[in-house]
């Protein structure tokens, strides 16, 4: 979903609207907006008094137990996701189970990153390390 327009410009399009010298159409092709847009915000300015944008809602929560995933972590860190997400799932209630694509999403957010081991071991699973420095601008060598 896009960023709401700001709040400095749904205020200037309705008081030109509202000083009643041009349409909606002209109104809004001078602030580059869509007439329907314009009337929403000037119906909103008669009935609240305010063009706020209104809080964006909705959106999805993630089902995993943050707490639960670090302490099976922990446990044992160089467990594959399906072993990660079997003890995850061993622990949780019923109604919380979840699939590995859930834990591997959890395990991004909360900052793990998958190490493999040169010595042919399987991978483990670490907190994600800071960056030493700053990037280098792209296609800039020494």
């Amino acid at each position: 979903m896009a960023n709401p327009y700001p709040t400095k410009l749904r205020v200037c399009a309705v008081r030109a609207y509202e000083a009643g010298t041009a349409s909606y159409r002209e109104v809004a092709r001078q602030f580059a907006v869509g007439e329907a847009t314009l009337q929403r915000w000037v119906r909103r300015q008669r009935a609240t008094g305010a063009v706020d944008p209104l809080a964006k809602a909705g959106g999805w929560t993630s089902p995993v137990d943050t707490a639960l995933l670090r302490q099976v972590v922990d446990e044992q860190p160089d467990r594959t996701t399906d072993e990660l997400t079997r003890a995850y799932n061993q622990r949780a209630p019923v109604a919380a189970r979840v699939h590995r694509s859930s834990i591997l999403r959890a395990l991004q957010r909360l900052g793990y990153v998958f190490n493999k081991n040169g010595r042919g071991r399987s991978t483990s699973i670490v907190p994600r390390s800071k960056p030493n420095g700053p990037r280098s601008a792209p296609g800039l060598r020494p």
